[in-house]
């Protein structure tokens, strides 16, 4: 797709002319925003960058995505079939013939091919395309240096067939269509089917010879187009075109299509692409259409810079390596970046809820501050109402203790000793007038509620006032006191 904020510049250097058209879209619509050409006629390749950079600003490009346009008089074209429909095993079979169809070595050439259908079910055809390395890196260098960034390397004629196969609404039923694309110094003529070219040739005989040249240009240019014919049609390659579709409209077009209708005996129709796509009279005027030459090429590659029908691109596989790792370590950068500004904010998110939560802490503090001091007061007055309670609650068990033992004691035994210690333990001491007696009271503070691990210490037999008696030592806990350690226990209890 389409960046629509950006504009499209495509540049193609000829033989003879430098030539680059610069594109908008304005609604949506594909328009010209402005043109320019420069004469490369005795010019060495290493001041192309100033010649297009001068372009370039009298167009006034600052900023555009581009693609660089191959015509087809600077490459090597040929019809061939590979035995094979898979596209992986065409690919392979192209890059080990492509050396035989030219004298230079497969390290020195570009090879891209169009696939144009299926023959005899098992073939396909394709249209073998050949370009010298250095040839194609000399134009991308030029267009880096005048500060454009190439995206693809299109082949004119490629994107001629497909812009005038949607212009006309041509479908793969539809026979071939010839397009003839008049130049300045030559002229391309192709033939188009199934939505892309078929073959194509570079005839050079172009507008300049056709206008100082009269009717032996003309009959010339005729003649190669009648030849080329003949050559496509002795190739077998595909029906001959029902129709041909002449790229410019002037003059000499018009005298050249009179001629054509003759020499060919087929409907011949002017198709000016510059019909096709008005210009943008918002932008920079640069240089006018002329009748002389044409930017075919460059409008229909414009239109088709990220078209995936286009199947031939002749960017060296180094350069796009190249971008290929330089376009990852921006994508690292940018993730490192955008990582580094994920943690800034959740640590901002962090802070930010540390430091509202600490104002809120704050305002409560201030605000109970005073409730907080009565809190305090209310405490202290709290703690000790529990401390005198304690020490009443102390008091009553003692008056409790002596309650329980006064109505469980009988008249036949006295107390000489009671003790009752802070964990809740109660020793009581005295004189029986019988054993008997003894372990009745010893049963009757075993079933008191208030008393509990009642054991019998020691008793002894003595004589108390001339009479025989039981001395006894007994200890109980009280029922709300916690029972005590085994280690605790009297073992002359145990062994009582």
């Amino acid at each position: 797709m389409f960046h629509r904020d950006k504009n499209i510049v495509a540049v193609s250097f000829g033989e003879q002319l430098l030539h680059a058209a610069c594109f908008k879209y304005v609604a949506g619509t594909l328009k010209v925003a402005a043109l320019g050409r420069e004469s490369l006629e005795g010019v060495d390749a290493s001041v192309w960058a100033d010649k297009l950079g001068g372009v370039l600003s009298s167009m006034g490009v600052r900023k555009a995505r581009s693609c660089c346009v191959i015509p087809s008089n600077i490459v090597t074209t040929k019809n061939i079939e590979i035995p094979s429909l898979d596209r992986e095993e065409i690919r392979s079979i192209i890059d080990l013939q492509a050396g035989r169809h030219t004298p230079y070595s497969r390290e020195e050439i570009l090879i891209g091919y169009i696939s144009i259908g299926v023959f005899q079910r098992n073939y396909t055809k394709v249209l073998l395309i050949i370009a010298n390395r250095e040839v194609i890196k000399s134009r991308l260098t030029a267009c880096e240096q005048a500060g454009l960034y190439v995206e693809k390397v299109l082949f004119a004629p490629e994107c001629c067939a497909i812009f005038y196969a949607r212009l006309l609404n041509l479908t793969p039923a539809d026979s071939p269509v010839g397009i003839i694309d008049l130049g300045h110094a030559a002229t391309d003529f192709l033939i188009g089917h199934n939505n892309t070219v078929v073959t194509c040739r570079s005839i050079p005989v172009g507008m300049k010879e056709l206008s100082g040249g009269g009717a032996s240009a003309m009959s010339r240019l005729t003649d190669e187009i009648g030849k080329s014919l003949e050559s496509y049609h002795n190739e077998d390659i595909n029906s001959l075109p029902s129709r041909y579709i002449v790229t410019a409209d002037s003059a000499v077009a018009r005298d050249l299509q009179s001629a054509l209708k003759t020499r060919l005996n087929a409907e011949v129709d002017i198709q000016s692409f510059h019909q096709m796509m008005s210009p943008d009279e918002s932008g920079p005027a640069g240089q006018a259409f002329s009748e002389e030459d044409s930017f075919a090429s460059l409008t229909a590659a414009a239109s088709l810079l990220n078209d995936p029908q286009v199947q031939v691109d002749l960017m060296p596989v180094e350069i796009r390596n190249q971008r290929s790792i330089e376009e990852q370590g921006r994508q690292v950068i940018l993730s490192g970046i955008f990582a580094m500004i994920f943690l800034v904010l959740i640590c901002g998110m962090f802070f930010t809820k540390i430091y509202f939560r600490n104002i809120y802490l704050d305002k409560i503090k201030r605000h109970y501050v005073l409730n907080q001091y009565v809190v305090v007061q209310l405490d202290k007055i709290a703690h000790r109402t529990r401390i005198i309670k304690d020490y009443l609650a102390d008091r009553m068990v003692a008056l409790d203790v002596m309650k329980e033992l006064y109505r469980l004691i009988p008249e036949e035994m006295y107390l000489q000793n009671i003790f009752l210690d802070e964990t809740g333990q109660v020793n009581i001491q005295g004189i029986s007038e019988s054993m008997s007696t003894v372990f009745d009271v010893v049963k009757a503070l075993e079933d008191s509620e208030l008393f509990k691990n009642v054991k019998t210490r020691s008793t002894t037999a003595k004589k108390d006032r001339g009479k025989d008696a039981a001395a006894f030592d007994i200890v109980f806990r009280l029922e709300s006191a916690p029972d005590a350690p085994a280690d605790e226990e009297d073992p002359a209890a145990e062994k009582e």
